[in-house]
């Protein structure tokens, strides 16, 4: 029937649809396992008894040789991390960052302590306190609500989409609407009717999932806040519609491409290769998805203690750690090759001591 016969705007019925669309992902997303009738099997990943999991929770389709190790690197691994507990310990109740902090950030965090140094470097608790203080008591919890009754049609479908794409090959997010699912909708749509400047981004999923593998629900939506509205690393600008902040990162790490790789950087004008064809998706998420997962935490590690600055340096190390391979690569397989970055040098080396010891020493 014509929509000007039948009485009824055709933006209205648009409206209606849009609405019960995501009225019932949000509807899913608050039901979780309890049903799963509606789940089509390729919307589940392949779950064999054959497969591998890592240290880190990832899932691998084949076996994982295990590295032994010797007594002497067991025993400095255990007194680092007994060190690092106590000063953690001492930070947490003094609210005093320690004196060699620093130095111990550059070296690299032990894993099982990321959960409690992340959302100290994040300033977590200090951001959820001076967010209530204006807007009021148990703001997440609002939110969350909020997102269930106001959020948009386009940011909810987003949502859903990227959540099924994102690190779907970890334990915590194979299964679709699963607790740690569910814990990354809360966390994504609440935030979109937070910081209504941005809403919802593409990167964001895995910026929220990759810190759900460490930090606590809220703590994430408050590490968000900080990364996205602080000072320290303004990541808003990298998501509103100019894209202002990620065109002036490109330009200078064009011009410290040029000064420190000017090898690299001569190679790539010849063969066309731009840029944004590479650390378009470095800055966007801050290397997240682009590099190994274990020297991705140190590169985090860094950024959540050094701020935005560090990530133009990070990228130059980058090329210079890799330099003799990317000068002998064509437009084709530089593409390839950036994908996602090697474990290991070609000479069976590995990089993450040269490329955090580089990134140390470049200028910003």
């Amino acid at each position: 029937m014509d929509a000007a016969l039948s009485g009824r705007p055709e933006d209205d019925r648009t409206r209606e649809r849009e609405n019960a669309i995501r009225d019932r992902i949000i509807e899913r997303y608050g039901q979780g396992r309890s049903r799963t009738d509606d789940i089509e099997p390729w919307e589940e990943p392949e779950i064999s008894y054959y497969h591998s999991k890592d240290k880190y929770g990832f899932i691998h389709d084949k076996p994982i040789p295990m590295e032994p190790m010797d007594k002497k690197t067991l025993e400095k691994m255990q007194t680092k991390e007994r060190k690092w507990f106590k000063m953690v310990q001492e930070w947490e109740k003094t609210q005093t960052e320690p004196t060699d902090l620093k130095a111990r950030i550059w070296k690299g965090c032990p894993n099982s302590l990321r959960g409690k140094v992340w959302p100290q470097l994040l300033k977590t608790q200090q951001t959820k306190e001076l967010n209530e203080r204006s807007l009021g008591p148990d703001v997440y919890e609002r939110m969350k609500q909020t997102a269930k009754r106001r959020s948009s049609h386009r940011d909810i479908v987003q949502i859903d989409l990227d959540i099924h794409r994102t690190y779907r090959n970890h334990e915590m997010f194979q299964l679709k609407y699963d607790v740690m699912q569910q814990k990354l909708f809360n966390v994504l749509s609440a935030y979109s009717v937070f910081n209504t400047s941005v809403g919802y981004c593409q990167a964001m999923s895995s910026l929220a999932a990759f810190l759900l593998m460490y930090l606590k629900e809220e703590e994430v939506f408050w590490a968000l806040t900080s990364l996205l509205r602080s000072t320290k690393y303004q990541m808003n600008n990298l998501y509103v519609q100019d894209l202002q902040k990620l065109h002036r990162l490109i330009e200078h790490h064009l011009v410290l491409r040029k000064k420190f790789t000017y090898t690299v950087h001569k190679h790539f004008k010849k063969q066309e290769f731009i840029p944004s064809l590479y650390v378009t998706r470095w800055f966007m998420k801050n290397y997240l998805d682009s590099v190994p997962f274990s020297i991705n935490l140190r590169m985090w590690d860094i950024f959540l203690y050094e701020g935005e600055e560090i990530s133009v340096a990070m990228s130059i190390c980058i090329l210079r750690t890799f330099k003799r391979t990317l000068i002998k690569l064509n437009m084709e397989q530089l593409q390839e090759f950036f994908q996602v970055l090697p474990e290991k040098q070609s000479d069976g080396t590995p990089y993450s001591h040269e490329l955090t010891e580089q990134t140390r020493h470049t200028p910003t």
